[in-house]
């Protein structure tokens, strides 16, 4: 009799256990089928806000689609944000920001796409990432208030405005090294302190005002697999853990990898002689394992690492068709697209080293020196070896280098142009001169002072007495601003045989002068102070390059 009660519990509990499985697996299946519908719903919610925004803004037709919408259950800080490759939805909470209003969703939408118009997402020039994060949302919000006018309204945007205008008068101009420099100023202020009456409350205020989407995720707040891994382990919600995630997710995630492996077993010291027992046959195995995921990786990393350089590249190619398209769509939107087209015009300036502008002004030349580029060992040991003193190859004795040797550089000393940084300019190109075996050290280069006419002439003739000449270097003029002069002296000293093989010219000025009329016959390049604003405009024939005042001190840095 006991045996048979003792028979019926046990299958009790096995009823028990079977019905308790099919229930959670019900309530699992449940779960999953409202998560479907919720992103089904978020989706076409955000389909919406694009179609919307491309029937006002055609322009934006490719940037609108760019970007795949994929959901998450949780860790974004708003409802929707971007790497610059994916659009990250937290489905639930965009249903939530549409029901309480549907304009707002069409607005956080063109935010985040205004982000990676302007390459927000890769920039890792600003180290400070708060300051750099809350610069990028006041650009785009005062682009996107711009550009829209009165539709898609915002209860907070007279708000922001205000908020825009008093940056303004604090920043001097709404451009992003400026704002950036106050905001970074008012971020490593210490607790309780201002920065020119900017505090910690005033940046509260302002991050609630201008932020709409997630930073978090972007690429430049990211290092590698390791950090990505890390975003989308957070981006994963702990209660699914058992849940297959939806299309787009990664699970990948090395740490879960790790944890997923069987421990390894500890292996014994064991006799060098019992090389073939199956327990160091089982560590070779886990060592090439552990090798095998190193490797997968290391290419995870390289390949991720790829995926957002192609991704900015593709933003780029966009930003340019925008900046196309919206110049001759421009008559449609009156003055309102000038705030957008001025950021354009800036953000799709393209970048180079200054150092390599330099090179480009190089010449080949052929100097006296021993060439180990076509230098052969193998043949020349070997007929060491043969013959005892005498190689079979010996190294070439001249080499042909590409070297600056005519050169000019024409220093604006107008009374617009501030004297420090003219020095610092002088300084900044002579040091990139210097530090580097691409230049020669005998040189014949015209350093020539003009405003309104040509103030000095100085003559280089050897890179290692730059800094004696530098010594003695007193900045001239500061009259009215005339660039003919400085070419006519210029065209006279190749008349004159001083400048026979002139490589070109950099004139270094604030772009308010006089261009001549005719085209030089050698290269030249206009030289601007970077404020962040538009370039000035220069003659067809000439090149520009902007670099920052905070880069004079180093090598690199500048675009074109």
């Amino acid at each position: 009799m006991p045996d048979a009660t003792s028979d019926a519990m046990d299958e009790l509990r096995t009823s028990n256990a079977g019905r308790s499985m099919s229930m959670s697996g019900h309530l699992q299946d449940q779960k999953l089928a409202r998560q479907a519908r919720e992103d089904a719903l978020a989706a076409d919610i955000l389909e919406e806000a694009r179609v919307q925004l491309m029937l006002k803004f055609r322009f934006l037709d490719l940037a609108l689609w760019k970007m795949e919408l994929t959901p998450v259950r949780a860790g974004l800080a708003y409802p929707i944000g971007t790497d610059g490759s994916r659009c990250l939805v937290e489905s639930s909470r965009v249903i939530s920001r549409f029901q309480e209003a549907g304009d707002e969703v069409i607005r956080d939408y063109l935010h985040m796409v205004m982000h990676c118009i302007f390459r927000h997402p890769f920039n890792k020039q600003f180290a400070n990432r708060e300051a750099w994060s809350l610069t990028a949302d006041i650009l785009v919000e005062n682009a996107v208030m711009d550009i829209l006018g009165e539709r898609f309204p915002s209860e907070d945007d007279a708000e922001r405005r205000q908020a825009i205008s008093e940056l303004r008068l604090a920043a001097g101009k709404l451009i992003p090294q400026r704002l950036y420099k106050l905001l970074s100023a008012a971020v490593d202020a210490p607790e309780g302190k201002q920065h020119l009456g900017i505090g910690r409350s005033q940046l509260n205020t302002w991050h609630s005002l201008f932020e709409r989407d997630d930073h978090g995720i972007w690429a430049c707040n990211t290092d590698g697999q390791a950090a990505s891994s890390a975003q989308d382990a957070e981006l994963t919600d702990e209660a699914d853990a058992d849940t297959p995630p939806p299309d787009g997710i990664r699970t990948d995630n090395p740490a879960d990898a790790e944890d997923a492996r069987p421990p390894k077993e500890s292996t014994p010291q064991i006799d060098q002689s019992a090389a073939d027992s199956p327990d160091e046959q089982d560590s070779d195995t886990a060592q090439e394992d552990d090798s095998a995921d190193e490797a997968g990786m290391s290419q995870d990393a390289t390949s991720q690492q790829d995926e957002k350089s192609q991704a900015e590249e593709d933003w780029e190619d966009i930003a340019r068709q925008v900046q196309v398209d919206l110049e001759t769509f421009s008559s449609e939107f009156g003055e309102g697209a000038g705030e957008l087209m001025a950021a354009l015009a800036v953000a799709n300036q393209r970048k180079m080293s200054y150092r390599d502008f330099l090179k480009s002004f190089m010449t080949v030349t052929e100097d006296i020196k021993v060439n180990m580029d076509e230098f052969d060992y193998i043949f020349y040991t070997y007929g060491l070896d043969l013959y005892g003193n005498m190689p079979l190859v010996e190294p070439l004795e001249y080499k042909d280098s590409h070297k600056i040797r005519d050169f000019v550089i024409v220093i604006d000393t107008s009374e617009s142009v501030r004297e420090h940084l003219v020095r610092r300019f002088v300084e900044h190109t002579f040091g990139i001169l210097k530090s580097s075996e691409d230049f020669a050290n005998k040189v014949n280069i015209h350093i020539i002072q003009a405003d309104s006419k040509v103030q000095t002439d100085t003559h280089v003739k050897d890179l290692r007495n730059i800094d004696r000449m530098m010594d003695s270097f007193t900045v001239r003029g500061f009259g009215g601003t005339d660039f003919r002069p400085a070419f006519d002296h210029v065209e006279g000293l190749r008349k004159a045989g001083k400048l026979p093989e002139l490589n070109g010219l950099i004139y270094f000025t604030d772009g308010l002068g006089q261009f001549p009329e005719k085209a030089p016959d050698f290269d030249t390049a206009f030289v601007f102070m970077d404020d962040g604003e538009m370039l000035p405009k220069v003659p067809p024939w000439a090149a520009k390059v902007a670099i920052q005042e905070d880069e004079l001190n180093e090598p690199e840095g500048g675009r074109i």
